[in-house]
């Protein structure tokens, strides 16, 4: 329950929630500019190569030594690996090769949809908000889709791929409270990354990509580093320490205004349009983010004291 968490120093809380939101907002403006001469597959590959390997090289040195999953955790880990780093984050960065950045960030943010969609496929049972989030937020994404909403010549095979980025990422999502992974959560992300990132790197060679560094251009090699660092480690640790020291209702407020911070990076920096249909999908699709979470945080709340009544009347 949120009220069992421990609570960090509010003004530590406020600079991992700035981290947070401007770094993580900002890493669709970086992969619109990394792939302007990178290859996205393989770029997106070798990031999480980086990355992934940085993330799991902390954890072993810690650990003092070089095994740290079981056959079961690296399945999990592999599994959610493929289908939120491989599927999702390749997928985006594959997609940005046309669509603009923000536009991008508000397809992406539809994911909890998704994520409730499979929710009902499963027949679990959502509250009244959740399924008021659903109708609200896939109304958006029809405003996003249509081409009055996009602004100008946006690829629409650019934004099915984003949508098959945010179903890709919803399905891990959906699956990894179900499979077995590690405690650490940054080994489950080092683990993550090292799955997909060769898997990208081979996707994309075999999709005819060449890696040719000499030929990327200052920019983009300027925002694989951010996308390494900033955008992959520095964002990701911020967000393991606001899970264990706020509440989760603060923790997750990223997931409605990193698509804000997107959208206005886009047009500052790339002279993005924001037409009236990208303004008004976005609102749709934020506005059933927060209803959608709202909703299954009360599920969430509900659930917990009745589990905590029926474990106490089994103790001795």
């Amino acid at each position: 329950m949120e009220n069992a968490v421990p609570r960090g120093p509010r003004w530590l809380i406020g600079i991992n929630l700035l981290v947070l939101y401007l770094v993580w907002g900002s890493t669709y403006l970086a992969i619109r500019i990394m792939v302007e001469t990178i290859p996205p597959l393989s770029g997106a590959g070798v990031r999480f190569v980086v990355a992934g390997g940085l993330l799991y090289g902390w954890c072993a040195l810690r650990s003092r030594r070089w095994l740290l999953l079981d056959r079961a955790e690296l399945g999990g880990a592999a599994l959610t690996g493929v289908l939120i780093i491989g599927g999702g984050l390749g997928l985006l960065t594959l997609g940005e090769r046309t669509v603009p950045s923000g536009l991008a960030a508000l397809v992406i943010a539809s994911m909890p949809l998704w994520v409730a969609v499979f929710r009902l496929l499963a027949k679990e049972r959502p509250r009244p908000a959740v399924l008021v989030g659903l109708v609200i937020g896939f109304s958006g994404v029809v405003v996003l889709l249509a081409p009055s909403g996009w602004g100008g010549p946006v690829a629409f095979t650019g934004l099915m791929i984003l949508v098959a980025a945010a179903i890709a990422e919803a399905v891990g999502s959906f699956y990894t409270p179900r499979v077995r992974l590690p405690e650490n959560a940054l080994l489950t992300a080092g683990a993550q990354m090292l799955v997909a990132g060769p898997l990208l790197i081979a996707v994309g060679l075999l999709a005819g990509e060449e890696l040719a560094p000499s030929a990327w251009s200052g920019d983009s090699w300027w925002a694989l580093l951010y996308l390494i660092g900033p955008g992959s480690i520095l964002a990701f640790g911020s967000l393991i320490w606001l899970l264990t020291r706020a509440p989760v209702t603060v923790a997750t407020t990223y997931a409605y205004v990193n698509p804000a911070v997107a959208l206005l990076l886009g047009w500052l920096i790339l002279d993005e349009q924001l037409t009236p249909g990208i303004l008004a999908g976005g609102a749709l699709i934020i506005t059933a983010v927060i209803l959608v979470l709202w909703g299954e945080r009360q599920e969430t709340a509900e659930r917990e004291p009745a589990a905590a009544d029926h474990h106490r009347g089994r103790e001795p």
